[in-house]
């Protein structure tokens, strides 16, 4: 295990990183002042287990749903890998097809941040039109390496600001808020997935936590529990969903009940929304903050990453240099991505991260660390509200460390700026 010194530059380093991002920096600091206890719990959370700086997630059309098996009996002990970190190819060794270069500025001179995978070249951007202002929906073809305008986004309300954003099938949608008030408040917003005007369906007096789109409403779950719907023609009133008391949205039809008040409380139920179907999650004791997808759940037991299906078969324990995001550590239906720590500082081979693949456990490595530095920043989408494909990084920037005499050691990035490296799962042959 690191010593206090690693993790005080790693957490160092994770908070570099968002202080580089402006949307993640612009979604903390506006929910700040309404949601304070609800973060601080989470950032206590991410000391316990050095956390991947950025989050993750869209609701992605066509993919797999299928339905958990019946549950069994599985021992509660993971086996456990001796390795640091697990063997793994660079992804663009592994996964050529997915790996595109996208602009971080378009043509308009505005900040990107990729989204989520629309298919296999496509990649859905939101574009600021100012710091922290989302101003543009934009699709970015890896195929023929050029950007596209989908349409604008409303700003209807003085300090409003448009949220996370979801794809259906048809419409992309997003819910917006003005969160320097202190009521709480959202509306709604659907955009032909193919491009168009943007249209206001409705809106709430409600703390929205996540949203979806699906085949006639847009959905979305509070911050306390429960979720509700309204219809995309607009007019009808918020209709709650019958059984979904302390049920948070997951991915489509997919909500979740939490053994606790906390974000990231460990998951212990899964209910399809669409069937009325219900799933306890197998629970190991101790393990922390179990997260859960259709098939697959990934948690933290005796400081290693476990993964496991929902009803506890399949279960094994992960090398220690890997670590979870607390709380998005899933992507898409059947990848994860997880940070990786290895405390020999002159290694350079050593991946930022890697996408594992639950399926079959095969590892990919994104990036590469800098000489010196145990720490590197990549992104998975802070744009998107359910499990994103796209995971990006700028590599051209460079990590190194700066001490001083009084200060100590902290870790800082220069050079990039130019252009993102991203990975598209969606791209990814089965």
């Amino acid at each position: 295990m690191r010593d206090e010194q690693d993790l005080i530059q790693t957490l160092r380093a994770a908070a570099d990183q968002v202080r580089r991002s402006d949307l993640a920096e612009g979604v903390a600091r506006r929910r700040r002042t309404r949601r304070t206890r609800q973060r601080v719990q989470v950032l206590l959370a991410a000391v316990a287990v050095v956390a991947i700086a950025g989050g993750v997630t869209a609701v992605l059309p066509g993919e797999d749903r299928q339905q958990p098996g019946p549950a069994v009996e599985v021992s509660p002990s993971p086996s456990v890998s001796e390795a640091l970190v697990p063997a793994t190819k660079p992804v663009a060794e592994l996964w050529p097809q997915a790996m595109l270069k996208v602009p971080l500025k378009n043509p308009d001179g505005w900040k990107t941040y990729p989204v989520t995978g629309l298919s296999a070249t496509e990649v859905l951007l939101v574009a600021n039109s100012r710091f922290e202002k989302a101003g543009r929906l934009e699709t970015y073809d890896s195929a023929s390496g050029r950007s596209r305008v989908l349409g604008s986004i409303p700003s209807p309300e003085k300090k409003y600001y448009p949220q996370l954003f979801a794809v259906g099938a048809e419409y992309i949608a997003w819910f917006g808020e003005t969160p320097q008030d202190s009521d709480d408040w959202a509306d709604f917003w659907i955009m032909p997935r193919q491009g168009g005007a943007a249209r206001r369906v409705g809106e709430v007096d409600a703390d929205v936590e996540k949203i979806a789109v699906t085949d006639g409403f847009v959905v979305w779950s509070v911050r306390k529990g429960g979720v509700y719907r309204m219809p995309l023609s607009g007019g009808g009133a918020a209709e709650r969903l019958p059984g979904t008391d302390g049920l948070h949205l997951t991915a489509w039809p997919w909500a979740a009940g939490r053994a606790g008040e906390r974000p990231d409380a460990n998951q212990n139920r899964l209910v399809n929304l669409e069937t009325g179907q219900s799933f306890d999650v197998s629970l190991p004791a101790g393990v922390e903050a179990m997260q859960c997808n259709a098939q697959w759940c990934v948690g933290v037991l005796e400081g290693h990453v476990i993964v496991q299906r929902i009803d506890g078969s399949e279960r094994k324990s992960l090398p220690q240099g890997l670590r979870p995001n607390r709380m998005r550590s899933l992507m898409g239906d059947r990848y994860a991505v997880f940070k990786v720590y290895d405390p020999d500082r002159t290694k350079t081979d050593v991946p930022i991260a890697v996408v594992y693949d639950l399926a079959t456990g095969v590892s990919a490595g994104i990036g590469r660390r800098s000489a010196g530095v145990l720490s590197g920043s990549m992104t998975v989408s802070t744009s998107s509200s359910s499990p994103s494909t796209a995971v990006y990084w700028d590599a051209d920037q460079e990590s190194y460390e700066e001490c001083g005499k009084t200060t100590g050691c902290a870790v800082k990035t220069r050079g990039g700026g130019k252009e993102y490296t991203v990975v598209n799962l969606m791209a990814v042959t089965r």
